[in-house]
């Protein structure tokens, strides 16, 4: 049987003292164990036999990080549906999106919130035509100058380019219990009329309010770091997202952490 070791509570141990504990329980020099430490989210150890599962958790203690064990692997998250639409009423949420999604939720049925900048890198072909040069032009006038045969200044010819862009979107995903289910919604792709007269023109920023008013719903609710560093008004380029898959991996993280 294997195991896996996670830092129990919401919050997850700060970065500087998880790399401690990589590098003393896994033997890693400082540059891995602050590798590791950028992209573990909470989750310490997995595929561990019983005593290794041991050795971490006690060598975790020694830093005073509380930590649970647990079988491992552990059921992944639910598939992600999107949401479009959420209405705060009568100390309810209703949720709707495509597909006919449309639920509602008491505060205490949203077991964690999830909030993360990512950037999102896009490639594009973009075709364009493109003339002889002024060189090429030069050489073709001189051969004709000199033969007196009309071969042309050349044709113009079709140039493909890869147009590299990036775009920083904020996601934020909601795990309700019982179920469980997995809600997803983006900063473009939201109707944030449920801020009402606090909403504004600028998705980012009703992304922010909108965080605020779930966290004022849902109290008990576990909160990333990505929500918390909303919260508290912290700039968000210093968090280490790199992709929805440490996202994912943060989230799951919590939803064992939450159940105790």
């Amino acid at each position: 049987m294997s195991f896996m070791v996670i830092a129990a509570g919401e919050k997850a141990p700060e970065f500087a003292v998880l790399a401690k504990v990589f590098g003393a329980a896994f033997k890693l020099d400082p540059a891995s164990a602050a590798f590791a430490a950028r992209h573990s989210w909470g989750v310490l150890g997995e595929n561990l036999d019983e005593a290794a599962a041991g050795e971490l958790a006690k060598c975790c203690a020694g830093f005073g990080i509380g930590t649970k064990t647990l079988p491992w692997p552990q059921p992944p998250l639910p598939e992600a549906e999107i949401i479009k639409k959420a209405v705060f009423e009568n100390g309810s949420a209703s949720f709707t999106g495509g597909a006919w999604l449309a639920l509602t939720a008491a505060p205490g049925d949203i077991e964690v919130i999830a909030a993360a900048p990512i950037k999102e890198e896009t490639l594009r072909i973009v075709k364009t035509k493109e003339g002889p040069s002024d060189k090429e032009k030069a050489v073709r006038f001189g051969i004709m100058a000199v033969t007196g045969i009309p071969i042309g200044l050349g044709k113009d010819k079709e140039i493909k380019k890869e147009v590299k862009s990036s775009e920083l979107s904020f996601y934020l995903d909601l795990l309700l219990a019982p179920g469980p289910r997995r809600l997803r919604l983006t900063s473009g792709n939201f109707d944030f009329s449920c801020l009402k007269e606090k909403k504004t023109y600028a998705s980012q920023l009703n992304f922010r309010l909108f965080c605020g008013e779930l966290a004022a719903f849902a109290p008990a609710a576990f909160k990333n770091a990505g929500l918390r560093a909303i919260l508290e008004g912290k700039p968000l380029t210093l968090l280490n997202y790199d992709s929805l898959a440490d996202l994912e991996k943060e989230t799951l993280r919590l939803r064992l952490a939450a159940r105790g």
